[in-house]
């Protein structure tokens, strides 16, 4: 009987406490959505009241970069709505369709006459609208870069990075150079690496930073590139530096042909000038012809010449494989004018050229190959220039002891 009455007591009495503990972790979920709703509220209004302590121009500032990052991304969404569509006309997979077919299928589909000025484009917003500073102080008006007060922070922030690298490299180097390690010459960057691409240009790197770039600016920016590229282990931010430099080799591969154009006889013809060192060539390859070729100096205009302009057989080979190569051979004419230089920089000169000519007469595979062979491909190397204290550029005068 006192056992039952002993457990009768402690249900009694553990029942209300755990009703009582489940009511409260219960009413604890309603407590936590209020809390957030609160904290939302709350930072909104301390946003309005920050914005209501700045000045009119900085509301106004923050303001116009937040309309334009919606403006942008709605025009992206449309862009992306577009290319889509504009896939499904075409039997194209929106995935993998580039801008180059999309620019093929809006040619396409317009009539063949109509102007390019009047054919309608459809690019990624932000190669056609104006790209806008990111906001530079916060609501505080506090600055976001250290370099904000050079009036120029993205300039002058690229060339502090180029600098800190600089500096890395020359330790790296230094370190190596203790232990008896060179660079690999296979890495190090080059007159070769870099033949076919330049640095930017004033007015592409005001675009990049989107900012007021002078002549000096230019000229300091180029300096500090130019004095890492030196290094001789500056290959190890060859990602840093070629973003940097414009590639000219694949504009060239990309640019279109040259249109023939026609004679009084209605016989196509194509221009085109080379140049190898000092010696500059006009090369006209005309098509249909027989195979004939007519050589002169621009200073001697009046003497007219053969292939036999060049005594070396080196140079007759090096203008004839460009035609044998191709297939034409004896199929077209060639009117040469050179200027400049010696015979093989001439015969050089009049190779690039006649290349670049003769691919407006053949199939895309066979410049392929051409690329392939080098044809295409334009010989920079110049004289090395002579070094003081040295009898040449890297000729030593003899050592004598006495």
């Amino acid at each position: 009987m006192a056992g039952a009455v002993c457990r009768t007591w402690q249900r009694s009495t553990l029942l209300p406490g755990l009703f009582s503990s489940l009511k409260a972790q219960i009413s604890t979920f309603p407590i936590l959505r209020s809390t957030q709703e609160e904290t939302s509220v709350l930072s909104e209004s301390e946003r309005v009241k920050q914005e209501r302590k700045m000045s009119s121009a900085m509301r106004l500032y923050l303001q116009r970069k937040r309309d334009h990052d919606i403006f942008i991304s709605s025009e992206e969404a449309e862009f992306e709505m577009g290319r889509q569509h504009l896939a499904n006309m075409m039997g194209m997979d929106h995935a993998t369709m580039t801008q180059e077919n999309i620019d093929e299928s809006i040619e396409y589909l317009f009539p063949s006459g109509l102007v390019p000025e009047a054919r309608p484009i459809m690019k990624p917003p932000k190669e056609i609208f104006p790209r806008q500073k990111e906001a530079e102080f916060d609501a505080q008006g506090r600055p976001y870069q250290t370099f904000f007060y050079t009036r120029k922070p993205d300039l002058q922030n690229r060339i502090f990075k180029l600098r800190d690298s600089i500096e890395a490299v020359t330790i790296f180097g230094e370190r190596l150079a203790k232990q008896g390690k060179r660079a690999d010459p296979q890495q190090v960057l080059d007159m070769g690496q870099m033949a076919d691409s330049r640095w930017i240009t004033k007015d592409e790197l005001s675009s990049l930073t989107l900012e007021l770039i002078t002549d000096s600016d230019h000229r300091e920016f180029v300096n500090v590139l130019e004095r890492l590229v030196s290094l001789p282990f500056s290959y190890r931010v060859r990602d840093e530096i070629f973003s940097y430099r414009v590639s000219e080799g694949i504009s060239l591969s990309k640019q279109t042909y040259l249109v023939p154009e026609h004679d009084e006889k209605g016989r196509a013809f194509v221009e085109f000038e080379g140049q190898r060192k000092t010696a500059w060539a006009h090369v006209r390859v005309t098509k249909p012809g027989s195979g004939g070729v007519v050589i002169k100096h621009a200073e001697h205009p009046h003497y007219l010449m053969d292939l036999g302009y060049f005594f070396a057989l080196k140079e007759r080979l090096a203008i004839m494989y460009p035609l044998q190569f191709t297939k034409l051979l004896g199929l077209v004419d060639l009117d040469i004018t050179v200027k400049g230089g010696g015979v093989s920089a001439q015969a050089g000169a009049v190779r690039y050229a006649l290349s670049m000519c003769l691919r407006s007469f053949v199939e895309k595979s066979v410049v392929d190959d051409m690329k392939i062979n080098g044809l295409l491909t334009q010989d920079i190397r110049v004289r090395e220039r002579k070094k003081p204290g040295k009898s040449g550029a890297r000729k030593n005068y003899t050592w004598k002891r006495r």
